[in-house]
């Protein structure tokens, strides 16, 4: 089994000011499904201590992305995607 280094495109869920699409890196195995890529960016939420970040997650052209709860972007996380 082995383990990719994914960036994952985090958006806000509603656009209120001060959010922005973030990318988080997470370590995933190979062909993740849905299901193992939500658990391991709530996972990686959890161990930073923000619960509940994760509204849902989505795909398009680039593939899965995350929507994020827009109180989450109070706290510093992720690394802004310009």
């Amino acid at each position: 089994m082995r383990k990719t280094a994914t960036t994952v495109r985090c958006v806000p869920r509603c656009g209120f000011d001060r959010t922005e699409v973030r990318g988080v890196d997470l370590d995933l195995i190979d062909a993740a499904d849905e299901l193992e890529l939500l658990r391991a960016l709530q996972g990686w939420f959890a161990a930073r201590g923000i619960a509940d970040a994760v509204y849902d997650l989505d795909v398009d052209n680039n593939g899965f992305f995350a929507i994020i709860n827009d109180e989450v972007y109070d706290e510093e996380w992720g690394s802004p995607i310009l």
